[in-house]
């Protein structure tokens, strides 16, 4: 709407420029050249009745016709514009996850590969964590997938609230998230990774779910692709996981 009205504006302001140039040409002429611009001092116009009326007519048919081609104009431009923002929310859609609200995995690539571009041209490192929810499972299989969700919901509100803005939740997959830790090193990620241990221990003690989260970190090496980062930082994930495997089976 807004874009229709500016239209508009412009093309009223381009015919009352025009209108005014028409006569400041007219007011000079009758100023410097008053004789020869009218021939006398004052001006009498006749026309008779039948082409006054015909005039008349050819104005209202011209007004009418300037009116319609202008509201047609307004309502394509207004269509343009619905079904661009119409287009960009629905791409805009496509890349949340609907139960965890963050990016989905479709989301991944494209970023991915813009962070890995910005860390190498300002040198600056770039940390991907990625965590699963241990016995995730057993939370379905005993309480329903409702409650799973919320579990899903509930981990992924953690991650963003440890989280700066500028970096990235996504869901990499069932219950599996993927952080993009921009500007970050080790040192800052496991920051993040305490953090994030802290509050969820705390949330899991609240309802009593008997769930834990394993994560695993990796720090990106210039020259490694996208696909690359996210294999080694997968890889390190199942590490943790074997880990805490092993290390309930000894007690």
């Amino acid at each position: 709407m807004e874009l229709a009205r500016l239209d508009a504006r412009n093309r009223l302001a381009a015919a009352v420029s025009m209108l005014a140039i028409m006569l400041l040409v007219a007011g000079a002429g009758s100023l410097f050249l008053r004789s020869s611009f009218w021939g006398q001092q004052s001006v009498e116009i006749r026309i008779p009745p039948p082409v006054l009326f015909v005039l008349s007519i050819l104005v209202i048919l011209l007004a009418l016709y300037l009116v319609r081609r202008e509201l047609e104009t307004r309502k394509l431009t207004s269509l343009v514009i619905e079904e661009r923002l119409l287009a960009e929310s629905e791409h805009s859609a496509g890349m949340i996850d609907p139960v965890t609200h963050v990016f989905n995995r479709r989301f991944l690539p494209g970023l991915l590969q813009g962070e890995i571009a910005r860390a190498e041209r300002n040198r600056r490192p770039l940390t991907l964590a990625m965590c699963d929810i241990d016995r995730f499972k057993q939370v379905n299989d005993r309480y329903g997938h409702v409650v799973g969700d919320e579990v899903l919901a509930g981990t992924a509100a953690i991650l963003k609230s440890c989280v700066r803005g500028s970096d990235f939740v996504v869901r990499y997959g069932g219950d599996e998230f993927l952080m993009v830790l921009s500007e970050t090193d080790e040192p800052g990620a496991n920051a993040v990774v305490a953090r994030i241990r802290e509050k969820m221990t705390e949330w899991v003690r609240s309802r009593e779910l008997g769930i834990g989260l394993s994560l695993g970190l990796y720090v990106h090496q210039t020259g490694q692709s996208a696909v690359e980062d996210i294999a080694e930082v997968d890889a390190r994930l199942y590490g943790a996981k074997r880990s805490i495997r092993a290390t309930a089976m000894q007690e």
